[in-house]
């Protein structure tokens, strides 16, 4: 494992590195700037082009307004006869799901309404019949809101309706789409030419399609343009079975930046108030699509709080990381090492096993057996003596050999081992200050 520690070093300082530039490059310091080539139109956005002033100015002015952050399926069992107002392009599915088309046509179908604010409104009501087109030659999608105001807006109100009541000074934005309705090339002729853009009822219902599938057996019909020209219409009105349905191919009128100048507020509030008025004077809930602009509901709150941060990649790595080294840790890299051996022949080993064997069997003289002899004679050759000299010619020879040792330590330390080797009691405090004491003698002499 020692041999291969520097790679394994170097992956791990490798992942290290890949994970800071992840989350540097993640991390925006910065809030995005945002433009109406990106915008973001949820509810909850407070930037440039969110419509949060627009969701809280219907909350503040006492509406039934609320947030729809489930799928379009539940509209049945859970929407009731609301008004649902899906302002696009949406921030993570360009297009809306098969799925969730049946189930908004069904239900609008059968008494709901529904306000789609969109440039390409095809894709938040799938439907063939409807085509968008922007007819600015060099759109300014980056531009400034004062430079996206239309000046000729006004031009655009084709006739006195409930929708443009009011109206004087519109700010649409020149990038305002014009929209057009032509059925599918199978569709029968005469539906055809009466579905061109005009001044028809809205009160027609829409003939049957003859469709197999009985979601989808309504078509758009017979619009009502409140404001358009000639290459389109920019607010178009239908009934849809028993349900409504309005277009705006505008967002910049209810967006953060756009809402407030000119009558663009007026219009908005035209269209919701005609929209959500029923024949006996009641007024429908209205809900903002939030599930299509990544708000879901079921979600668990934690990772809809670090969605759009760098933690799921730091978690990610991390992940690898571990799984790096519980393989590294689990593998072997080498041939099998011999279990080590101990030596047998070492003198330590003899040594321990008699220090251990004196300690099982308190057998303290044995100690100062073994260790006061050789004190004696390697203190007795440095002085010049026999190793049989007594205390008093060891104290006398001190001075001879030019030593300084403490004559009364060294008389009590000879004395104690002397009376331990002649058979009197010694605890293990009184063996330990001895030994520390001849080492300590011993050490003197060396110098």
């Amino acid at each position: 494992m020692r041999r291969y520690f520097g790679i394994i070093a170097t992956i791990i300082l490798a992942l290290v590195v890949l994970i800071a530039l992840s989350a540097t490059g993640s991390i925006e310091f910065d809030r995005p700037q945002e433009s109406e080539l990106r915008p973001i139109r949820s509810s909850y956005s407070t930037g440039p082009t969110g419509t949060r002033a627009f969701f809280q100015l219907l909350e503040e002015s006492g509406r039934k307004v609320s947030r729809w952050r489930e799928n379009y399926l539940t509209l049945d069992q859970k929407a009731g006869k609301s008004v649902l107002v899906s302002v696009g392009p949406f921030q993570f599915e360009r297009d809306l799901p098969e799925s969730d088309a049946k189930a908004l046509k069904k239900w609008i179908s059968e008494g709901g309404r529904a306000l789609i604010i969109s440039r390409r409104p095809g894709s938040q009501f799938a439907d063939p019949v409807i085509n968008s087109e922007i007819t600015s030659k060099k759109p300014l999608w980056d531009a400034s809101p004062e430079l996206l105001v239309d000046p000729s807006s006004d031009t655009y109100v084709i006739q006195p309706t409930e929708l443009t009541r009011g109206i004087k000074g519109l700010a649409l934005s020149q990038l305002a789409s014009r929209l057009k309705f032509y059925p599918p090339d199978d569709e029968p002729a005469e539906i055809a030419k009466e579905a061109q853009p005009g001044a028809a009822s809205a009160t027609e219902t829409p003939p049957s399609t003859g469709s197999e599938d009985p979601d989808l057996d309504q078509i758009l019909y017979a619009p009502v343009i409140h404001l358009g020209d000639k290459d389109g219409a920019i607010v178009a009105d239908f009934n849809y079975g028993k349900g409504r349905v309005i277009f705006l191919s505008d967002p910049f009128v209810i967006a953060n930046n756009g809402i407030a100048r000119g009558s663009n507020l007026k219009l908005a509030l035209n269209l919701l108030d005609s929209i959500s008025s029923d024949e006996n004077g009641s007024v429908r809930n209205i809900i903002f699509d939030e599930f299509h602009h990544g708000y879901f509901s079921r979600t668990n709150p934690l990772v809809n709080y670090f969605r759009g941060t760098p933690m799921p990649w730091l978690i990610a790595h991390g992940l690898l990381v571990c799984l790096l080294l519980l393989y590294t840790f689990g593998r072997r890299f080498a041939r099998p090492l011999p279990t080590p051996r101990l030596d047998r022949h070492s003198p330590l080993e003899f040594v321990g096993s008699m220090a251990n064997l004196q300690m099982v069997a308190q057998a303290r003289e044995l100690v100062i057996e073994n260790i006061y002899p050789r004190f004696k004679a390697r203190l007795c050759r440095r002085l010049a003596l026999s190793s049989k000299a007594g205390v008093d010619d060891i104290i006398t020879a001190l001075p001879r050999q030019h030593l300084s040792l403490p004559e009364s330590e060294l008389r009590k330390v000879i004395s104690d081992c002397e009376l331990v080797i002649g058979g009197e009691k010694i605890d293990d405090a009184q063996l330990l200050k001895t030994v520390i004491r001849m080492r300590r003698i011993l050490a003197q002499i060396k110098k």
